[in-house]
């Protein structure tokens, strides 16, 4: 009977988690080297009228999600990883086997910066996340988003697959 009852109390956690938890979840197969993982262009203009350009890894299958930037022990100040969730949802982030802090911007579908998170600390089990709907998260080196003034409020752009569609300008979020 207590198997039986493991059993459903299993599923039925299963099923209640959001499809965001993928990056909360132990990775259990191997190690997906950086290089398989898609690049792309992203740029991030700040309210204050800069533009920065990175290189960004996109996570986009559940397996890229779940993994991130686990294991790397470095990453250029001009790197970043891109999760990408469609449809938007709420998302929820930690730092289980990451080696390196990081900061992370988590951005909402048109493409604004809901919230910045600064200096992860790696390996934590913390867990991070926004409030609404999240279309992406970006982690960029730690003390990036301190260096740049990137901040809630500022826009994300992914250039090579015209995302986002342009709207309404972004508002600080508090």
């Amino acid at each position: 009977m207590t198997g039986t009852r493991n059993l459903m109390l299993g599923m039925l956690l299963a099923a209640l988690l959001p499809q965001g938890a993928a990056r909360t979840a132990a990775a259990d197969d191997a190690v997906i080297p950086l290089s398989a993982f898609p690049r792309e262009a992203i740029v991030i203009e700040t309210r204050s009228a800069r533009r920065h350009s990175f290189e960004a890894w996109r996570a986009d299958t559940p397996a890229t999600l779940a993994q991130g930037l686990m294991f790397v022990r470095d990453i250029r100040p001009d790197q970043a990883m891109i999760f990408v969730y469609e449809p938007p949802q709420h998302v929820t982030m930690w730092m289980k086997n990451t080696l390196l802090p990081l900061d992370m911007l988590f951005v909402d579908e048109a493409g604004c910066v809901a919230k910045t998170v600064r200096d992860a600390r790696p390996g934590s089990l913390d867990t991070i996340s926004a409030n609404g709907q999240i279309a992406l998260v970006v982690e960029l080196q730690g003390g990036t988003t301190k260096a740049l003034g990137i901040e809630a409020g500022d826009r994300v752009q992914r250039p090579d697959g015209n995302w986002p569609d342009r709207g309404l300008p972004c508002t600080r979020q508090r």
